[in-house]
């Protein structure tokens, strides 16, 4: 099954995208930047991050550079979630595939989960 990281700090939020998405994917759910960081940087793998951009610690942004600067993580699909239409053009300059703002369409959301893991083959480690 493939893998999500959903780093989101809203607790209600957070919960109900893990519910939606649990239901055709292994979710791992982190509640800040830092936290998300550190869970990649002790070798595990996610097929998919879903990501806020109004993060404690590591701001989504933030959390953009470091994947694009590392070797390990550039590869991986990242969608960020957001209430600022401001932060849109530089997320998807920094390598974003999808920004969507809150609030959303459920609908569309897992339409845009579903077109990025399509977009690349499952890891088998």
């Amino acid at each position: 099954m493939k893998k999500i990281l959903l780093i989101e700090d809203d607790a209600a939020l957070s919960w109900l995208l893990e519910r939606i998405l649990r239901q055709d994917y292994n979710v791992v759910a982190m509640k800040d930047g830092l936290e998300a960081w550190a869970w990649l940087s002790d070798g595990n793998f996610c097929d998919l991050i879903i990501s806020d951009i109004n993060l404690p610690y590591i701001q989504g942004t933030e959390l953009l550079e470091n994947l694009n600067n590392s070797g390990l993580y550039n590869h991986i699909p990242v969608i960020i979630l957001s209430g600022l239409e401001e932060s849109r053009k530089v997320c998807l300059e920094l390598g974003a595939i999808t920004y969507l703002l809150k609030p959303f369409n459920p609908h569309q959301f897992l339409q845009e989960v579903r077109l990025a893991m399509n977009q690349k083959p499952e890891y088998v480690f």
